[in-house]
């Protein structure tokens, strides 16, 4: 009779530890889709720098920068140059192993989300824009489409595609030439004007720490003032 007593009352803790373990699994596996809300509402608490002050660039020559598009093909940035004022920017990029936590920045996502709907009043301005995404290895363009989902994803149907060229950095060349290597790259802002001339640079210190498209369209305003005196 003991021993029946015995086997019942370790059959009742068996069942118990199980439906405990279960639970704790299930609270560490969340669902994926309340994270992508939750992802999505951050985006439109990010806030960028309206108030910026133009710094000196430490890089010798930004014109002999090369980057690679989408198919594998060399692009040179003296091509964007020359017929309108350019804004280059140099996104965080994608470190494409363990070492950087293998994930798309929400900030970096939002600030090319935002030059997306904000992209024809760049235009009024004479202003074309270029996206750099920097990349560790060759082989993690597959990551870009996933950025660019991010990017477009609260945005209406009508600018579901990315309006300006978004080219890669592969292995992070330019990011070492340009000095501006943090892990991956700092977030960095080059205006150059419609000669050609750089004439605004702008790295940040921190991920949040990039030109609002408020800040662009001041400088861009103060830059085509110039020109025209």
């Amino acid at each position: 009779m003991k021993s029946g007593m015995e086997m019942s009352a370790r059959i009742v803790i068996v069942a118990v530890s199980l439906v405990f373990t279960t639970g704790c699994q299930q609270e560490k596996s969340p669902p994926s889709k309340p994270a992508q809300v939750q992802y999505m509402n951050y985006d439109a608490e990010i806030k960028f720098q309206d108030e910026v002050t133009p710094q000196e660039t430490t890089a010798d020559d930004l014109t002999t920068l090369t980057f690679t598009d989408k198919d594998g093909n060399s692009v040179a940035l003296k091509d964007f140059l020359g017929e309108k004022n350019l804004i280059l920017v140099i996104t965080r990029g994608y470190g494409g192993s363990d070492d950087y936590g293998g994930s798309i920045c929400p900030y970096c996502s939002t600030q090319v989300s935002r030059l997306i709907s904000s992209y024809s009043k760049l235009k009024e301005l004479n202003s074309e824009v270029v996206v750099i995404y920097p990349l560790q290895k060759s082989d993690d363009g597959r990551i870009v489409e996933e950025f660019v989902k991010r990017a477009v994803g609260t945005l209406p149907d009508s600018q579901k595609q990315v309006p300006f060229p978004l080219l890669l950095d592969v292995e992070l060349k330019a990011v070492d030439a340009l000095g501006i290597r943090k892990d991956l790259s700092k977030p960095a802002t080059y205006i150059f004007d419609t000669q050609g001339k750089l004439r605004f640079t702008y790295v940040g210190n921190s991920l949040a720490d990039r030109p609002s498209v408020k800040a662009l369209v001041e400088q861009l305003s103060l830059i085509n003032a110039g020109s025209k005196s």
